[in-house]
């Protein structure tokens, strides 16, 4: 009897406490059928199991192990028994119950969009090996060069670098032990400078401290980048500078460098014949890129910090951020997270292990100090839909050729996610996101957008972009156009990515079907050729939508069969 009533007890506390367990954050998987391998790669035959979405996960190590088509960085796990590696964009931590994706999106909340927008920049370049402003432009780091920017615009370091020293300078910033990643390139020339203007050579030859010029010699840095770091570490003795080997040519860099890159300088700047990337940015003459690619040109205290790691550190306190923020609609409370800013944004810098102090001025930077529209939770409404409290305080997906590129980063917060604050006032489209979105007046021939595009339509569908393209690669192909989509523009274009293209008087709608995509991730992995075995032998719940279908069809003969299957597989394989 006394066993019983202890059992009872028991399933009473169980029923009382089991939502408590049950709403506990967690880490959980994102994505239907996940894979878990045996090794941080894709590779044929090492995959343990596919586990399925909302499955809680244990994650052995916070660490990433990087490689492979994963871009986001594997985590080692333990599920159902079993050890083994999983992509970590598959993987979030939170609410299983009320999912988001793995950056906390949709941000309905200021603390979500500070904490979720760190945690896309630190796995978008930060963890990557770009932890710093220059390197988030200029990639030159040594497992993925030139390939993976995220800002067009060659000045981009050199403008965010004045901004981050002004809100620095004015908060007493400066005076920290600040850490800088100094790239060096090899067979670089005496100076470089911009067209029409004079060089700078400020410098100090003579040596007044024996130990920082031991510690410049120890890691290699030329006698050009000494004069000038002399100069600085005269005024600030408490900063650190790092030299970065990137062992890469500097004129094939500039030629690299150049293919990828903007700037609206003036004409003095632009390559000749000029040529327009979108409305009013041009590619740069050689001279104006060598100026902006070499490092030495900004060894000054105005535009060091473009090149300051900004990675985790224990000195950027509530206190530093607080002096950031003051002044500014951020210096009191998150009234919706019932919690000060300057906590938020600590928390935000140690949950992406990235420099709270920088996450902090570029809110304040983009945001302004009385705020935006992307930091009100105000209601508005974009290209026919109508949405509320969302916020995005880095303006992360705010393309510059969107309609209104706040109000897209406002949509990019969403995720993609159909919760109840989004309503669409265009019936057709809300039933319909294949369906054409046409004006009645016509200012857009369709067949030209395909032509530039170099792409074909089939039922309201795009064939015929190449997979690994980004979606800033595809914008540029469209300059002169307003174009809208959930993902930004460093992100990889995929199977089931809806795309908006408008003249201001016409707008059309599409859905991408990637070839060899047919998951709609963005990659080519075997969870593709799976989709196509499964889909041939006629499995349960196989079936595919119009986009997968023309995705599935590799080899482009209408169908889909064994060849597409051994296509993507070899595809893989030879990798």
């Amino acid at each position: 009897m006394r066993r019983f009533f202890k059992t009872i007890f028991i399933f009473i506390l169980l029923i009382i406490f089991y939502p408590v367990i049950t709403f506990a954050d967690v880490y959980y998987v994102t994505k239907e059928d996940a894979n878990m391998r045996s090794t941080a790669q894709v590779v044929d035959g090492n995959i343990i199991m596919s586990i399925k979405r909302g499955a809680v996960v244990e994650l052995l190590s916070e660490s990433k192990t990087w490689g492979g088509s994963c871009n986001s960085g594997w985590y080692n796990i333990s599920y159902a028994g079993s050890i083994g590696y999983v992509c970590s964009g598959y993987i979030a931590y939170g609410n299983p119950e009320n999912e988001t994706d793995e950056f906390l999106r949709p941000w309905t909340t200021p603390k979500k969009a500070i904490i979720g927008g760190a945690k896309y920049i630190a796995s978008s370049y930060i963890n990557r090996g770009q932890s710093t402003s220059y390197l988030k432009k200029f990639n030159v780091t040594s497992n993925s060069t030139y390939n993976h920017q995220y800002m067009a615009n060659l000045a981009a370091p050199y403008s965010e670098a004045y901004n981050s020293y002004k809100s620095y300078r004015d908060n007493g910033l400066l005076e920290l032990p600040l850490e800088f990643s100094i790239p060096i390139f090899t067979n670089m020339p005496d100076y470089t400078k911009l067209p029409g203007k004079d060089a700078d050579t400020s410098c100090q030859i003579e040596i007044t401290d024996e130990a920082f010029e031991t510690e410049l010699n120890n890691q290699g840095f030329p006698e050009s980048y000494k004069c000038k770091l002399r100069l600085l570490h005269a005024k600030y003795p408490n900063w650190k500078f790092v030299a970065f080997h990137t062992n890469l040519d500097f004129n094939r860099s500039v030629r690299a460098e150049q293919a990828v890159s903007s700037i609206n300088g003036g004409s003095i700047y632009y390559a000749t014949p000029v040529e327009e990337t979108e409305s009013g940015w041009y590619i740069a003459n050689t001279e104006t890129v060598e100026y902006y690619l070499d490092p030495r040109n900004f060894l000054n205290e105005e535009r060091i910090l473009m090149f300051e790691d900004l990675s985790y550190r224990d000195y950027y306190t509530e206190s530093a951020i607080s002096t950031i923020l003051k002044g500014t609609f951020m210096e009191e409370y998150s009234l919706l997270d019932n919690q000060t800013y300057s906590t938020i944004f600590v928390e935000a810098g140690n949950t992406a292990k990235m420099s709270s102090v920088y996450l902090a001025s570029l809110a304040r930077q983009e945001s302004g100090s009385n705020g935006s529209k992307a930091t009100s939770g105000n209601e508005f409404t974009y290209q026919g839909t109508t949405y509320k409290g969302l916020y995005n305080f880095y303006n992360i997906g705010a393309n510059s050729s969107a309609e209104s590129p706040i109000l897209a980063g406002l949509v990019w917060a969403t995720g993609g996610f159909d919760v109840d604050y989004v309503t669409n006032n265009n019936s057709s489209s809300s039933s319909n996101n294949d369906s054409l979105d046409k004006n009645t007046s016509s200012g857009l021939s369709e067949q030209d957008i395909l032509n530039k595009m170099g792409v074909k339509k089939s039922s309201d569908c795009l064939t015929g972009i190449e997979l690994g393209k980004t979606v800033g690669e595809l914008k540029q192909k469209l300059s002169g156009l307003t174009i809208s989509t959930s993902l930004g523009d460093g992100d990889k274009v995929r199977t089931g990515m809806i795309l908006t293209v408008s003249d201001g008087t016409t707008s059309y709608k599409y859905t991408l079907a990637i070839a060899g995509d047919v998951d709609g991730d963005g990659e080519m992995m075997a969870t593709d050729y799976v989709k196509i075995k499964n889909y041939i032998m006629e499995v349960k719940d196989s079936s595919l939508n119009v986009a997968q279908s023309l995705a599935a069809d590799v080899d482009n003969n209408g169908s889909i069969g064994a060849t597409d299957y051994v296509l993507i597989k070899n595809s893989i394989m030879s990798r």
